[in-house]
């Protein structure tokens, strides 16, 4: 059993907290055991734009807190993921700035090292991918899924160093390992719009609209996503946009994490599918018959 520190991060926490569930439930089949720390924000790339120090101090906090414990780090959030790893980068390359963060680490009893790695999950799981295909029991056969890779999992390549952010696969393989049909779409690199929602509503919604349509237009049956800000865009934002612009269509969004658990035999409400906003009788249908064949 592999241990990881389990960063959460707040969007799941304050928001989607079944995501969070889904993966103590799934993880832990795959061999990765979840060790839970006194972890704070991670703090995102806005706090950086205000105070980089504080951003940098934060974000090595959160580190130092997993080296103690000599533990990597398992974020469920491509964002959390990010900030983490740029800030690691950061103070392993500069002695000095790393001197001036351990000055104020020191006033808590902590001390950043740099030894600690930072991934998403995804690529733990991608590094798992011959013991993902051994768990499966319930293969997604014939589920039609459009990947929405996020923009956080692909850029900066420099830091993330995941997949071709230009022509990403690598969710679409892990979609493939689980039984299930990629669908490649247009659109498929297109931001999902979650940072513009707030300020510039009828363009993120456009967004929406255009991933949507386009996977639609597919033949996919749903999305399937890895960031908890995407999940929000394309599942609850969703909504919004096709009352405001009055599209046609709608497609139901899957955290990666719920496929897993689809394909080791757990039920639709055992992976928090009951709090989507938009659901799918046909794909609901689908999944049923393919439990029970």
């Amino acid at each position: 059993m592999n241990k990881y520190a389990f960063f959460i991060g707040c969007t799941i926490l304050q928001a989607l907290p079944h995501l969070e569930a889904v993966a103590r439930k799934v993880l832990p089949q795959l061999d990765i055991e979840l060790i839970d720390l006194p972890f704070s924000c991670c703090p995102n790339s806005d706090f950086r734009s205000a105070d980089e120090l504080s951003w940098l101090a934060l974000a090595a906090r959160n580190l130092a807190l997993a080296e103690r414990e000599g533990l990597d780090i398992l974020c469920l959030c491509p964002g959390c993921s990010q900030t983490l790893k740029e800030a690691n980068m950061a103070l392993i390359e500069d002695e000095s700035l790393k001197t001036i963060i351990n000055k104020r680490l020191g006033k808590i009893g902590l001390k950043f090292g740099g030894t600690t790695q930072v991934n998403h999950h995804l690529v733990i799981l991608y590094r798992k991918i011959e013991l993902l295909r051994d768990r499966i029991n319930t293969p997604l056969s014939w589920m039609k899924l459009a990947a929405h890779p996020s923009c956080h999992m692909l850029m900066p390549s420099s830091s993330m160093e995941f997949d071709n952010p230009e022509q990403p696969g690598k969710l679409d393989e892990l979609v493939k390992i689980l039984g299930g049909v990629p669908v490649d779409y247009p659109e498929k690199t297109l931001c999902c719009g979650f940072g513009l929602f707030g300020s510039y509503r009828k363009t993120s919604s456009m967004m929406i609209k255009d991933k949507v349509e386009s996977a639609a237009s597919a033949d996919a049956e749903a999305f399937v996503v890895t960031c908890p800000s995407c999940f929000q865009q394309l599942d609850r934002n969703q909504v919004i946009a096709k009352r405001e612009l009055k599209f046609d269509v709608q497609l139901p969004v899957l955290y990666y994490l719920q496929l897993i658990g689809l394909a080791i035999g757990l039920k639709l409400n055992e992976v928090g599918y009951s709090f989507a906003r938009i659901k799918s009788s046909r794909l609901e249908d689908k999944i049923k018959y393919i439990a029970s064949a």
